[in-house]
C-alpha cells in the first residue's frame, strides 16, 4: 500500500512539473502551437504553457505574435453552432438524468451520453501560435 502511495504521488508530481509539452524553445524565441475545440480555451492554454515555460526560467513572458486559425472541415459558423447546441443538449439532459422521476431520468440519461458523445466526436479545429521570448 505504501509502495502505491508513493508511486501514485510520484506520477502526480511529475504530471504537474510538465505543463509546457507544446512549447518548442529556440534561440532568444520560442513558440507554443495547441489544437483546441474552442478559440479562448486554446489561447488560454498557449499562453498559461508560454508562462510556465519562462517562469522555469525566473523571466516574464514577452508575447511576441499571436495567431488562431480555423482549420475545420465545416465552417466555423456551423462548427460554433453545432457544438453549443450539444454543449446545450448535454447540460439540459443532465438536469432531467438528475432532477427527473421515472423514463424522464432513464431519457436524460440516454440523451446526456449522447451529447457528452457528440462533444467529445468534434475534433479540435482551431490552432493557436503563440510566438514568445522569455525576458
Amino acid at each position: 500500500m505504501k509502495n502505491t502511495i508513493i508511486s501514485l504521488t510520484t506520477t502526480v508530481l511529475l504530471a504537474a512539473c510538465a505543463h509546457h509539452d507544446d512549447v518548442r524553445p529556440g534561440e532568444g524565441k520560442h513558440y507554443v502551437v495547441i489544437k483546441a475545440v474552442d478559440r479562448d480555451q486554446g489561447m488560454k492554454e498557449a499562453l498559461g504553457q508560454a508562462e510556465h515555460f519562462c517562469d522555469k526560467t525566473k523571466n516574464s513572458l514577452v508575447v511576441i505574435n499571436e495567431n488562431v486559425d480555423y482549420q475545420g472541415e465545416k465552417s466555423e459558423k456551423d462548427y460554433l453552432d453545432s457544438r453549443s447546441t450539444a454543449e446545450f443538449v448535454t447540460e439540459a439532459s443532465t438536469w432531467l438524468w438528475i432532477l427527473g422521476d421515472g423514463h424522464v431520468d432513464d431519457a436524460g440519461a440516454v440523451a446526456a451520453i449522447a451529447g457528452v458523445v457528440a462533444l467529445e466526436s468534434m475534433d479540435a479545429p482551431y490552432t493557436v501560435t503563440v510566438n514568445f521570448r522569455c525576458a
